[in-house]
């Protein structure tokens, strides 16, 4: 009897221990179930915990096979993620998602992808010389741009957004005041105002940089000047693989936050480990990196995206430019359960060291 009932109690007794263990410790215990994951990156300066992370093989640790599929700009990702091609990708808060997600899009922004943190936010505000003379130079002076030609690479964008969320505090109409001119990728934005073509536009660095170096004009303010902590971008999963996958999700949250930590300290120390990872993905020569540190874009330490700027761009493409026909609310838009639970389990025992 009593051989017995020590039996039942060790069995009990391991039975509990085993269960706490999978209560406390759910994604990374189960991080060796090897899981698929195809995602869609901009090849940018500001993917860079992406690269980070597939450089030290955070992604390998917890059991991720990812697959990277590069597009020139995350709009252009949004079709394949739709059609089932790819997974996750990075979403830009742009009119266009807006639209989709109020018809009742397949996906969930879960995962933050960058924001302007003032310090830290890569997007610059470049006003030609002959706009800087008439004074141009802070967002309170941006009335100055009624009638002008603003450059945008499209319509619907962050470019946009910044711009004319600061003509329109200066007491604008950004649908009538300013005159858009899209279709121009960022180097030939640089271009136009040096040709006259543009009086202003965003541009980020390190691309701003050379305005100023080639006298088209100056970099006069950054767009966390007029909208601190704008949410830039998101990383946008399918619902079916957000459903399928949640432990998948998770994961990819836990290496992409934790490599979004070390990027942030690594902008700061301008790191010449990361700037060479960063570099090799990008293409982008090391000295150009190392120069726009630290305004490589500001990764959030708990994983979470701004969703009050998420939602407050929406808002703007729909009451103010028209541009969205639907409403959003942020059920519709967000599932942020990946990022906290993954923020939870890198305060548990973080798998990274």
């Amino acid at each position: 009897m009593t051989r017995s009932l020590d039996r039942r109690r060790f069995l009990s007794t391991t039975a509990a221990a085993a269960a706490a263990a999978t209560i406390a410790m759910p994604y990374v215990a189960r991080s060796q179930e090897r899981a698929k994951i195809r995602i869609g990156v901009v090849p940018l300066i500001s993917s860079g915990p992406i690269f980070v992370a597939q450089a030290k093989g955070f992604f390998d640790k917890v059991g991720l096979d990812v697959e990277i599929r590069y597009f020139a700009d995350g709009v252009l990702a949004m079709p394949a993620l739709i059609a089932g091609e790819l997974d996750a990708t990075v979403a830009t808060l742009n009119a266009g998602l807006f639209n989709t997600v109020s018809k009742g899009a397949p996906f969930k922004l879960i995962l933050d992808r960058g924001s302007e943190k003032p310090g830290s936010g890569s997007m610059t505000i470049a006003a030609s010389n002959d706009m800087v003379k008439a004074g141009m130079t802070a967002p309170n002076k941006m009335a100055l741009l009624k009638g002008k030609k603003v450059a945008i690479q499209a319509p619907g964008g962050i470019d946009q957004y910044l711009i004319g969320l600061g003509v329109q505090r200066a007491g604008l109409d950004p649908r009538t005041d300013v005159d858009w001119s899209s279709g121009l990728a960022y180097p030939d934005i640089v271009k136009a105002i040096g040709a006259g073509q543009a009086d202003a536009a965003n541009v980020p660095v390190p691309l701003g940089f050379l305005v100023e170096k080639n006298n088209f004009g100056k970099l006069v303010f950054s767009g966390y000047d007029i909208e601190p902590n704008t949410q830039l971008a998101c990383w946008a999963m399918s619902q079916k693989y957000l459903q399928a996958n949640k432990s998948a999700a998770v994961r990819f949250a836990m290496a992409h936050t934790h490599a979004g930590r070390l990027y942030n300290k690594a902008a700061a120390a301008k790191d010449p480990e990361v700037i060479k990872i960063v570099s090799d993905a990008t293409k982008v020569p090391p000295p150009l990196i190392e120069a726009a540190a630290p305004r490589w874009t500001w990764f959030a330490d708990d994983g979470q995206p701004n969703i009050d700027s998420c939602m407050a761009q929406g808002r703007f493409w729909t009451e103010q430019m028209k541009l969205v026909s639907g409403s959003v609310t942020k059920e519709q838009l967000s599932d942020l359960s990946p990022a906290i639970e993954a923020n939870a389990q890198l305060a548990t025992k973080n798998p990274f060291g």
